[in-house]
């Protein structure tokens, strides 16, 4: 029999509950953690309201830092007590999409990965079984913010939608959203060394654009003589996408990284329209770098820091008057 833990449980749409979870024995090439933090994600939030994703029982949460509790007797490469990002999205490594390296379009990542076919970090410790380190627990250094580290998973996933624009050299980005994966889009962008400007209709949301590097634009604020290299839509509005198309370039690329469930209409021109989903093991490497290295630094974009008895507040969906940029559980708190 293994240890519990405290962690929060999903029963169905608006009801989580805080519960001990058994963790089993720690194998040969397991790792357990110590979870620090770990970010709401959008696909958190529609967990909770709908049950998008997951089955009652689950476990969520999949952008998280942490720390070494214990390792298997096989595991070379870590230590006890050092700081680790975590990559959340685990494939099978044997299909055809992992023989190419696409491992985020294996069909078994939804059976394989945290926070979704298996238990997730809204916990205070979380067993991570078979571990590869260097690809599915990164070390980084101590000095390194846990609220910083937490941004590694969604910063993956905005360097794959960025990296699908194209070569970076003298290109001028409009990125539409500034919420969490706008930011992430945005600050990917400049440390690719893009010129990024950011439309966006909350105001603190400009502000954290402008934070990050960017400058940020109320809907409807650019001149109309502004021109675009390319556009990554980030948030999942197809209103937002339509109404700056005029001023893309004729044959500026559309990446679409927002999520939504409505249709985007498609653009009139020679655009090059692609869908941005997750990211490969690369992204996933040179977002924890980025962040290691202080290249990228979001950690001051977490607003809102719960602890697990508080899901509810954390999970719901945000008011307006909140000012939430990003939220976090902390299960320690």
């Amino acid at each position: 029999m293994g240890t519990t833990t405290p962690g929060l449980v999903f029963h169905g749409p608006h009801d989580v509950r805080v519960e001990e979870l058994v963790q089993p024995p720690l194998g040969r090439c397991d790792v357990l953690l110590d979870v620090e933090a770990c970010g709401v994600c959008g696909s958190d939030l529609a967990s909770y309201a709908h049950g998008h994703y997951i089955e009652p029982g689950q476990v969520m949460g999949h952008e998280l830092s942490a720390t070494v509790a214990a390792l298997g007797d096989a595991l070379e490469g870590l230590r006890v007590g050092e700081r680790v990002a975590v990559r959340p999205m685990r494939s099978c490594g044997t299909c055809d999409y992992c023989a190419e390296g696409d491992t985020h379009l294996c069909g078994a990542t939804a059976g394989r990965s945290l926070g979704y076919g298996v238990q997730g970090a809204f916990a205070r410790q979380l067993l991570v079984p078979d571990v590869v380190v260097g690809r599915d627990l990164l070390p980084v250094p101590d000095h390194v913010d846990p609220f910083d580290l937490l941004w590694a998973e969604p910063l993956a996933v905005a360097l794959h939608a960025v990296r699908l624009v194209g070569p970076a050299s003298k290109r001028r980005l409009l990125v539409t959203g500034a919420g969490a994966v706008g930011l992430a889009v945005t600050s990917a962008a400049i440390a690719l060394g893009l010129e990024v400007e950011v439309v966006e209709p909350l105001a603190e949301r400009r502000a954290a654009a402008r934070d990050v590097g960017a400058s940020a634009w109320a809907p409807g604020e650019l001149a109309e003589t502004a021109t675009f290299d390319a556009l990554v839509d980030a948030s999942g509005v197809p209103a937002a996408v339509t109404a700056v198309l005029s001023l893309l370039s004729p044959t500026a690329p559309v990446v679409l990284v927002g999520l939504n469930d409505a249709a985007v209409p498609w653009p009139v021109g020679a655009h090059r329209v692609s869908g941005s989903f997750a990211y490969v093991d690369s992204d996933f490497a040179d977002a924890v770098d980025l962040i290691s290295t202080g290249r990228v630094s979001l950690g001051a974009m977490v607003t809102h820091r719960y602890a697990l008895e508080d899901a509810d507040r954390a999970l719901g969906a945000p008011h307006p008057d909140d000012h939430v940029v990003k939220a976090a559980i902390v299960p320690r708190a």
